[in-house]
């Protein structure tokens, strides 16, 4: 692509650093490079607005919408897993600098440079637009009822995930759960790239048979 900086060619170790990845200043600068609260202060007010909007719904118990808030999140972790695994690491063709390029840019770019504090959360017009595409089709499964609970249950997921990608990466684990999840994610970059796609929860990676044998029988 003519817009992004030249890379040589080949896989190549991962690397400490943070790469310009584009030639245009502005998307370099503004769509490129994102820190945790630039998430934060675009989807928490979404999900307060969701669950507010969802709580006037005379017809809903507060039972029901807790738990239409909790399949969102549950949904999420299988989206988070659905898509590290079969869209974020997909096989480029060896043949196409496009799927070379494209390959780099979702995911790529992460694996290369693993520790980039700039590109460990999703960028807002990334997760927009994923938004978008996937709300009109839970809106006709869950109903216009349920979905403002359901959406802002999937958000949390969504914020729960970016916000442990980037604390896996760059804040000290204080509890045993935290280590699990980094030990679990850097084996994912360093050892076996092929598994351990959860970073939320392994919970998906135990269902897909993608958590190797050894992991399931520590303790």
């Amino acid at each position: 692509m003519f817009w992004l900086v030249p890379r040589p060619p080949g896989h190549h170790a991962p690397q400490n650093g943070s790469p310009r990845m584009f030639r245009v200043d502005w998307i370099e600068k503004y769509l490129s490079r994102v820190r945790p609260w630039h998430v934060l202060l675009v989807w928490v007010p979404v999900v307060a607005y969701l669950i507010y909007r969802g709580l006037q719904v005379p017809s809903i118990s507060k039972g029901a919408f807790v738990g239409a808030l909790a399949g969102g999140l549950v949904f999420w972790t299988l989206l988070e897993y659905v898509l590290h695994r079969w869209v974020f690491h997909f096989t480029p063709s060896p043949n196409s600098e496009l799927s070379q390029d494209v390959h780099f840019l979702i995911h790529g770019v992460h694996h290369d440079w693993p520790h980039d504090p700039d590109r460990l959360v999703m960028p807002p017009v990334m997760s927009i637009l994923l938004a978008v595409v996937l709300g009109y089709p839970i809106f006709l499964v869950v109903g216009a009822r349920y979905f403002d609970p359901f959406f802002a249950g999937l958000v949390v997921g969504y914020l729960w995930y970016d916000m442990t990608h980037y604390a896996v990466h760059h804040v000290k684990p204080r509890t045993e759960a935290g280590a699990r999840l980094r030990k679990h994610h850097y084996l994912h970059h360093f050892k076996t790239p092929e598994a351990r796609y959860g970073v939320s929860t392994p919970l998906w990676d135990v269902v897909f048979g993608t958590l190797p044998r050894d992991d399931r029988a520590a303790p």
